[in-house]
């Protein structure tokens, strides 16, 4: 069990820090949140406010007092290629769920405890083939770790275009596709995977930033199955996950056939 504890956060920050530590408990993921000044000096993960100067001198402080400790530093600014674990504001459940991947293997460079111990994603789902399509980096990078780190095969793309040959060479079973895209939108590539025999029953999990009646009809008329509200949060992926490890759990039950990966699923 990893302790982290919090140094200065604001009332908002410690609020979905306490709710997404309470879903990755729930989920087997080993943390606990420090909640007296004794579990906080023992503490094996610092969050730190790196916008506040108190907290960045407590922070200094117990650095040099111990240095096994991993700080994880919070702040509006561009993250700082000091070796520190930085996150730029505003902060989100996945963007804590890397830096805290990224703790654990500050922490334990030849084993992840954390990673392994008891997978997020469980049974049917362990080693289905995702896709991402998005042109933001960032995106990729935080999907392909939260997913990556469940024992899920991702393939990313950063066009529509580059995203449907990757969807024609590989036996893809669930797709997360970002609503704006260079040249086609998600709209248009969602209604021409949905289009097409051999994989119109992959189900497309839309991603937006912004999630509006109007587009969700859009989403609906295209043939999508589930959106996604980006920054994507931790307990709304693992929801969509869950929908679709359902869905493979009721197809082998059906069947008596075990599921493997790229086996064609239903829509979420």
């Amino acid at each position: 069990m990893t302790c982290v504890a919090l140094m200065r956060l604001p009332s908002t920050e410690v609020v979905m820090v306490r709710s997404f530590m309470e879903v990755v408990a729930a989920r087997g993921l080993a943390y606990t949140l420090a909640d007296s000044p004794d579990q906080s000096s023992h503490a094996e993960v610092y969050i730190v406010d790196a916008d506040n100067q108190t907290a960045v001198s407590l922070w200094h402080t117990v650095r040099q007092q111990r240095r096994a400790v991993v700080g994880i530093l919070i702040s509006r600014a561009p993250a700082v290629d000091d070796g520190q674990i930085w996150v730029q504001r505003p902060l989100n459940s996945m963007k804590l769920l890397t830096a805290l991947g990224k703790a654990d293997l500050r922490r334990n460079p030849n084993g992840n405890p954390n990673r392994h111990k008891t997978p997020v994603l469980t049974g049917s789902l362990h080693g289905a083939r995702v896709l991402v399509i998005d042109d933001s980096a960032t995106v990729r990078k935080q999907l392909e770790m939260a997913l990556g780190d469940q024992g899920v095969q991702v393939f990313v793309a950063d066009s529509g275009e580059a995203g449907l040959h990757a969807l024609s060479q590989n036996n893809i079973d669930l797709v997360f596709l970002d609503v704006m895209l260079p040249g086609a939108d998600g709209y248009q590539i969602c209604k021409t995977i949905k289009k097409n025999r051999q994989k119109n029953s992959v189900p497309v999990v839309m991603l937006t930033s912004k999630a509006s009646p109007f587009d969700r009809v859009k989403g609906s008329l295209s043939g999508c199955d589930a959106y996604l509200t980006k920054p994507v949060e931790f307990r709304r992926l693992i929801e969509v996950l869950d929908k679709f490890r359902v869905r493979r759990l009721e197809k082998q039950e059906i069947t008596g056939v075990p599921l493997v990966a790229g086996s064609p699923v239903r829509a979420i």
